[in-house]
């Protein structure tokens, strides 16, 4: 992508005027070819490639400094490489419930209700990391751990909770890959929410919508009310190098905010949590009747789903 980048390149000032970050430091995709020392400040939401006329990706570009000298990764390598909070079985699984690592920690009474609607069908579930947090930092990402858990379990197809994991897996892994939604849709599980949600997509899907076919059957209408903000804050690992990009993200959030904001990813909402916003709500949760709020006391749920017994 760098090598593309500097050839085909048009200087449009399209990445510019549609990224806080690449305003700030008043460059284009090209400029950041060059800005190496800037490569953990990108918080790689994908708003670039979806206006650039070329198809030029700062994502790729972010990865692709970071991969040519990778700083700070030693922590979350360790941390995430071989997840210290999983909670797998050897237990035969065809089909198998994927709740990532951060799902349990904000929205742990939804997980739940998910891992009791998967037992009944006699699904196992999987509380583990995908691996995403390691492959965006620039270090190298092992996927052999979970290759060897679903070759022990024999599993054909995951059911993801979380839209990281969903769009990172599918590319990585050699089984059939789909979101909780399409799962729950072809079992005729879950209600329609009532109104008109306002929703935060995620930076995963928020440009080719997989995700959300799925979930526009449980909605008669919604509104893209936050269509101008890139990120929630957490992408790229970008925030603690960007404080005031954090900031100006926060803030516009709240000024667009209007009688909730629906979310369909749980780190999406643990952010606006600590944003102070109002009325956070989860597409999952509300679909499943649970109606969770999300959860300040993620240390504590996370621990509790590393040591949760199967029936």
């Amino acid at each position: 992508m760098i090598e593309r980048t500097k050839n085909e390149c048009i200087k449009c000032g399209k990445c510019t005027r549609n990224c806080l970050f690449l305003e700030k430091y008043e460059m284009n995709l090209l400029d950041f070819t060059d800005r190496e020392e800037l490569r953990y400040h990108c918080f790689m939401c994908g708003k670039c490639k979806e206006v650039c006329p070329k198809d030029l990706s700062g994502v790729e570009i972010a990865l692709e400094l970071r991969r040519r000298n990778p700083k700070g990764t030693a922590g979350t390598k360790w941390m995430k490489e071989n997840y210290k909070l999983k909670n797998n079985s050897k237990r035969q699984s065809s089909n198998l419930l994927f709740l990532g690592c951060n799902y349990p920690g904000y929205y742990p009474k939804t997980s739940e209700k998910l891992i009791e609607i998967c037992g009944e069908m006699g699904i196992d579930f999987s509380i583990d990391c995908c691996k995403k947090p390691v492959y965006e930092s620039g270090a190298k990402a092992s996927f052999s751990p979970l290759e060897k858990l679903i070759e022990e379990k024999n599993t054909k197809r995951l059911i993801c909770a979380c839209p990281n994991c969903y769009h990172l897996l599918k590319k990585k892994l050699d089984i059939e890959v789909i979101s909780v939604y399409e799962f729950l849709y072809e079992n005729n599980i879950g209600t329609k929410i009532k109104g008109i949600p306002e929703i935060f997509f995620p930076c995963s899907d928020r440009y080719n919508r997989e995700i959300f076919q799925s979930i526009k059957k449980y909605i008669d209408d919604y509104q893209d009310s936050f269509w101008e903000v890139n990120c929630c804050g957490l992408g790229g690992g970008a925030a603690k190098n960007e404080p005031d990009i954090l900031r100006k993200t926060k803030i516009r959030i709240a000024e667009l905010q209007k009688e909730n904001i629906y979310t369909y990813c749980s780190s999406c909402s643990g952010i606006f949590k600590k944003y102070e916003l109002k009325n956070i709500r989860n597409l999952l949760s509300e679909i499943l009747g649970v109606e969770e709020e999300v959860s300040g006391n993620y240390a504590k749920n996370v621990l509790k789903f590393k040591f949760k017994q199967r029936r």
